[in-house]
């Protein structure tokens, strides 16, 4: 009867071990859903409003990934969420684009411009970025990559027309 009372003590141990180890290490977010509200409060957008939505639990990186399309004009959201905090860690937006043949340029500075512009960052920090012009699947497009407060930040624009393609920012150490 003894060795019976020790037994059920140590699985009682056992299994009150497990269960505080679990709320200890519980993430902040909780869940794929909860990740997703966190995507789609940044975003300014409503579920009804985004399609082709997945999130999913990242375990070796301690991330929730969000993925979803813009259903209005197909602008495509990637989102990476720590887990152990909420915080958005990184963040893609791309827009889509009607491919151009056009070689035309509107410039090095005007792409900045347009996206301290889009950014709310100031021209002067993000002039001490790189920018490069590169032409490929009939697109010219500049690629700007700048940080600024802990964020490094890299922003595709299209040449002839100064559009925001693509832009993405990612929390710098992370």
């Amino acid at each position: 009867m003894k060795k019976r009372n020790i037994l059920l003590a140590l699985f009682t141990a056992l299994a009150m071990v497990i269960t505080m180890s679990v709320s200890v290490f519980a993430d902040a977010v909780g869940s794929n859903d909860a990740a997703l509200v966190t995507a789609l409060n940044n975003a300014g957008l409503k579920r009804s409003q985004v399609k082709r939505v997945e999130a999913e639990y990242d375990a070796e990186d301690g991330v929730y990934e969000v993925e979803f399309t813009k259903k209005s004009n197909g602008k495509e959201y990637a989102y990476e969420i720590a887990a152990d905090t909420g915080a958005i860690v990184k963040k893609s937006v791309e827009n889509k684009y009607k491919k151009n043949s056009s070689h035309k340029k509107i410039g090095k500075k005007a792409a900045r411009k347009k996206v301290a512009k889009s950014s709310g960052i100031s021209y002067k920090i993000i002039s001490e970025g790189s920018c490069t012009y590169e032409y490929d699947n009939r697109k010219g497009t500049y690629e700007i990559r700048f940080t600024d407060g802990g964020r490094a930040y890299e922003y595709e624009v299209l040449a002839p027309t100064g559009k925001i393609l693509e832009y993405e920012w990612k929390v710098t150490g992370y």
